[in-house]
């Protein structure tokens, strides 16, 4: 019996080969990705997609694309392409409506729109907090019959005087945003509370209005890099950015911070790479006809901090 069962170890042993499957080559498609913002003109980035049998990360630019640009169903222009990309020289305007459409010979003609939506209403204020030390007061009165989402992010800058892209130097953070509020959408915030109840928010707190007209929104927020305005130095400030997002943007947003929030993503220092060998497989959001990538829109108002204390309003007594 032993003999016979080696004899069948060899054969098994035999038959072993090694094959040579190729991996499937997916459709080529056109990517493309435009954020459309009032205070910016309109960028256009346009790529082909890499075969999934492909370790590089340099996709392919298109630069023999004609894009046209609606605003409103009336033409407002064609975006040239300039230094790898395509820029129309026009600032979208807030309410309105956008749609491109995209000629790439031996292609389908892509299309996308979106609407702009309304700048934020909002205040802020820093205040000292006996307990929490530092904490901002964040008030965001929804104008609209609408479903609006809002998210809060935050930038050092190093010159509160002038803005990014001007010749200074933008630090963009990972804000990791505390809250013991029940208002902000729990996605990207850690499974157990910290001490007294306070749940940490990773780059993003995303809030949901509750579709009513002149609702205020209430919260209260510290972040885990903002911890004393004197900390910073004469020409820094912290920079609180509250978006308005289209529902294009939102869906965008939420499902790539799922994407970059995956805990089984693991960094290879030696390689300088993130990989996910156990990592759920997470749908990039797109609003692309005939290809992928993402055409949105938002609008933001934004606050230094430190330049925005809350003021102390005595209660007055009766006579």
């Amino acid at each position: 019996m032993k003999k016979s069962f080696f004899v069948l170890s060899l054969l098994l042993a035999s038959c072993t080969q090694e094959l040579d499957i190729p991996f499937p080559r997916g459709k080529e498609q056109l990517v493309l990705n435009s954020i459309l913002h009032p205070d910016s003109t309109i960028k256009v980035s346009l790529t082909k997609t890499l075969p999934l049998s492909s370790t590089g990360s340099d996709f392919p630019v298109v630069d023999n694309a004609a894009i046209r640009m609606y605003e409103d169903n009336v033409l407002v222009g064609m975006p040239a392409y300039q230094d790898s990309i395509y820029i129309l020289e026009y600032l979208p305007k807030a309410g309105k409506e956008y749609r491109i459409e995209v000629e790439v010979p031996g292609f389908q003609v892509l299309r996308a729109s979106d609407m702009v939506p309304e700048r934020p209403v909002a205040e802020i204020c820093l205040r000292d907090d006996p307990v929490l030390r530092k904490v901002i007061d964040i008030k965001i009165i929804d104008q609209n019959d609408v479903l609006n989402t809002y998210w809060l992010g935050g930038v050092f800058i190093n010159s509160r005087l002038r803005a990014c892209g001007e010749g200074n130097t933008c630090n963009v953070i990972q804000p990791a945003f505390e809250s013991f509020s029940s208002i902000p959408d729990r996605f990207n915030a850690n499974i157990d509370n910290v001490a007294g109840g306070i749940s940490l928010f990773r780059y993003y707190v995303r809030i949901e209005d509750s579709k009513k007209s002149n609702n205020q929104i209430e919260l209260v927020v510290l972040n885990f890099f903002f911890i004393n305005p004197s900390d910073l130095l004469d020409d820094q400030s912290y920079r609180l950015d509250i978006k308005s997002a289209s529902q294009h943007y939102d869906r965008f947003l939420k499902s790539s911070i799922i994407h970059a929030t995956n805990p089984s993503r693991e960094y290879i220092e030696e390689a300088d790479v993130a990989i996910a060998p156990f990592a759920e497989i997470i749908q990039s959001y797109s609003n692309v006809e005939n290809g992928t990538g993402i055409f949105a829109a938002y609008n933001s108002v934004s606050f230094d901090v430190e330049d925005n204390p809350c003021r102390f309003v005595p209660v007055e007594s009766d006579p």
